[in-house]
């Protein structure tokens, strides 16, 4: 039984990911309902598409093989804006906003799926037997983030700026963190992610202030 929750877990986490950033999204598009629970669905699916293929992607490039099992949470970064920008041709800065505040509670509840999967831990601080809290400093960091996009679109941000935040503040929690999780060499392929999270990040974000002045 266990075995068979943890396996499926990951959907009823896409699925709770969908209630959970119904209002969110209706925040941001004011949208009716219906349409606002598709795109919650279209959301999802690009996220969960995304996640799988820069995992086997990473596989590939180890030397592993394909692996549609495996999931990289760089996907959402790296992966699903190419798919946004080739399904979405107009309103795309609301579109970005509005997958920037759905995304937040899908990858918190996915992280805690790992915690029940006892993936993604911590390495140990010096033979204590005491791992360092990777999972939940990250759960925090979703928690964190959410406060504050939502907050800075109440406050009038400018369109189409909160997922070059959230990139480039996920990219620099990603670095450090990655230092401290097992199964990770000192510096490893994580870490050029991260870099390439901030840099997309940061060039989108300039560009946006750009059009602002």
């Amino acid at each position: 039984m266990y075995a068979f929750f943890i396996k499926y877990s990951v959907y009823a986490a896409v699925m709770l990911g969908i209630l959970a950033g119904i209002p969110l999204v209706k925040i941001v598009r004011e949208r009716s309902m219906s349409e606002t629970v598709f795109l919650c669905i279209a959301f999802s699916a690009v996220s969960m598409v995304s996640v799988l293929l820069f995992a086997s992607f990473e596989k590939i490039i180890a030397g592993h093989g394909i692996s549609m099992g495996a999931v990289s949470t760089y996907g959402v970064y790296i992966i699903a804006p190419v798919i946004l920008l080739a399904l979405y041709r107009r309103d795309r800065s609301s579109i970005f906003d509005a997958f920037a505040l759905y995304v937040l509670p899908s990858l918190f509840l996915q992280r805690i799926r790992c915690m029940f999967n006892g993936c993604c831990g911590g390495t140990q601080i010096a033979q204590t037997g005491i791992h360092w809290p990777v999972r939940e400093a990250e759960l925090l960091f979703y928690a964190v983030m959410l406060v504050i996009l939502l907050r800075q679109f109440h406050n009038g941000a400018q369109p189409g700026i909160l997922f070059p935040i959230l990139m480039m503040s996920y990219g620099s929690f990603r670095f450090v963190e990655e230092f401290f999780r097992e199964g990770n060499g000192l510096l490893h392929m994580a870490h050029l992610w991260s870099v390439l999270t901030i840099l997309i990040g940061y060039s989108i974000y300039i560009e946006i202030r750009k059009h602002k002045k």
